[in-house]
């Protein structure tokens, strides 16, 4: 039996995904791994970076994902990402409407990274699109937990200023 689909549920799960989606870009900023992998990622994912660094999508876990993190964030000294302007892709309640198991997410993002021992300059600050792949899993909604998680990560650069050597910093990724 398809899950009920009211008002209600329709509110707490664009709620719900609004708050997954902050939580990756606060966890990250936060250098916080165990909260990516716990309340961002699904258990598995697809990363689209292809635009910043080139090469090709890869599918991979969440756990895996975040793992591959850890060494390009800990070559800043901070950052701070800001995610806004987000448009979930939810179907409005109605007659004959089942409660949906995915949705997409598109928002603005934007970038500031700070290596204070970069030639040219401590700072980098790009901007761009987040496109969002978002799946519930059920069994966290059972547990009261969000049952929203990414599944499908993409960001599309539209710009970038500041110091590129602060990007040196950043490990090859996925390739």
């Amino acid at each position: 039996m398809a899950a009920s689909y009211d008002v209600q549920t329709y509110l707490l799960d664009r709620a719900n995904i609004h708050d997954t989606v902050s939580k990756l870009t606060m966890n990250i900023d936060l250098k916080s791994y165990d909260g990516l992998v716990n309340d961002v990622y699904a258990p598995r994912v697809v990363i689209d970076y292809t635009s910043m660094f080139g090469g090709n999508p890869m599918e991979t876990t969440g756990k895996d994902w975040v793992e591959s993190l850890k060494p390009m964030m800990s070559g800043f000294d901070s950052t701070q990402h800001i995610v806004m302007n987000q448009v979930v892709d939810l179907p409005q309640p109605a007659k004959g409407v089942s409660r949906p198991d995915k949705c997409t997410v598109i928002a603005h993002v934007n970038g500031h990274m700070f290596l204070r021992t970069a030639r040219g300059g401590p700072m980098m600050h790009n901007g761009g699109r987040y496109i969002l792949d978002l799946v519930r899993l059920p069994e966290l909604g059972q547990k009261g937990q969000n049952p929203w998680r990414i599944s499908k990560h993409a960001t599309l650069l539209s710009w970038e200023d500041g110091s590129t050597d602060v990007m040196n910093a950043v490990t090859s990724i996925g390739h």
